[in-house]
């Protein structure tokens, strides 16, 4: 899977700050393109793990934004997501995997946000099988 990079941000901002940088850190702008590429699922999730709210369009220089909705956004631009559907438990975990092994600076996808993350897609699997069920059962009935 081929993410978008944020290696290089993620070191100047630990630099700047002198600690390691987690996800949740709004040190950056994303602007109308940025923020335009993400779904409305991408929004939801973002909404969620970060509480981050951004309205469906954003005029001028941008809003602030977390590490994790830039990572998304990127991704959803030049990256992993680019080929449109929802991110999924395995596209996070890869991106999670690849900045804890390569770098020690930050992770857009660090600590307690991984874990929202994972248990919102996880719900949201569950929420989607349990229709599936009722649905079959209703065509049986």
């Amino acid at each position: 899977m081929s993410t978008y990079g944020l290696s290089p941000l993620l070191r100047a901002a630990s630099a700047a700050l002198g600690a390691p940088v987690t996800g949740d850190l709004r040190w950056l702008y994303a602007g109308p393109h940025d923020l335009d590429a993400l779904t409305t699922s991408d929004r939801d999730l973002i909404a969620v793990v970060t509480g981050e709210l951004f309205p469906e369009h954003v005029e001028g220089v941008g809003v602030r934004v977390s590490f994790f909705t830039l990572q998304l956004a990127l991704d959803r631009i030049a990256g992993a997501l680019r080929e449109g559907g929802d991110a999924s438990i395995e596209y996070l975990e890869d991106v999670y995997t690849a900045y804890e092994d390569h770098c020690p600076e930050g992770n857009p996808f660090s600590g307690d946000l991984l874990d929202l993350a994972l248990a919102y897609l996880v719900g949201k699997d569950l929420a989607r099988q349990d229709a599936a069920g009722l649905a079959a059962e209703s065509l049986v009935a």
